[in-house]
């Protein structure tokens, strides 16, 4: 995943430096593209879990960790 991180800004950053090189209306153009473009990109990492889910595991309280080393 990191190497299509780095693929994407790389490619972004390509297309503002050749829209700079055309001109001053092809770098508006070239950063609205690439604002659809990450746009895409974030929607298309989504996998529809939104914040319910945690991202960490549940820690166990003090009386949970007690009793597991009383009874071992």
């Amino acid at each position: 995943m990191r190497l299509s991180v780095i693929l994407l800004l790389v490619s972004l950053a390509g297309v503002l430096a050749g829209g700079w090189l055309i001109g001053r209306w092809a770098l508006g153009v070239a950063v609205i593209a690439d604002s659809v473009a990450v746009g895409v990109y974030a929607l298309l990492r989504d996998d529809g879990r939104g914040a319910q889910a945690p991202s960490v595991h549940q820690v166990p309280t003090l009386h949970e960790v007690l009793e597991r080393a009383r009874a071992s």
